[in-house]
């Protein structure tokens, strides 16, 4: 028994190095980082959220490249898996699903109006009939759910 309070106390540490370790840094807006598991099937979860869009991909570099090896390097074991969140303060949502939304492809005030149609979607119709559209997707919804 006094062997898993010893891991979990490590594990605690290790986790709250990792968040202190990613606040420390200029580019930061603020992070949290937990780790769960055995030593056979360790989890790591970190979320950091950056003060500006240029800096997400030097965290991230920083994160995967010298973070994540000091981490399992102290604990002596490998993550099993890495849960790695990166977001933008103030536009937390806007790097949820890079790959389903690629910001290019996005209208620059889409955030503004989350239900406007992207610039490459055809807009024949799609003004002059809204109802019909949202029973449409109001269907489609109970469907789904029904399934």
């Amino acid at each position: 028994m006094h062997d898993t309070n010893s891991w979990t106390t490590r594990i605690h540490k290790i986790a709250a190095f990792a968040s202190e370790e990613c606040r420390s840094r200029d580019a930061v807006h603020s992070a949290i980082c937990t780790i769960t598991g055995s030593p056979e099937q360790l989890v790591v979860n970190l979320a950091c959220t950056a003060k500006s869009e240029r800096d997400v991909s030097s965290l991230m570099q920083y994160v995967n490249d010298t973070l994540m090896p000091q981490m399992e390097t102290a604990l002596g074991v490998r993550f099993e898996v890495k849960n790695l969140q990166f977001a933008v303060a103030g536009k937390e949502s806007l790097l949820a699903a890079p790959e389903h939304a690629p910001e290019a492809e996005l209208p620059a005030h889409w955030l503004d109006q989350p239900f406007a149609a992207p610039k490459q979607t055809p807009t024949t119709g799609l003004g002059s009939e809204p109802a019909s559209l949202g029973s449409e997707s109001d269907g489609s919804h109970a469907d789904l759910s029904m399934a």
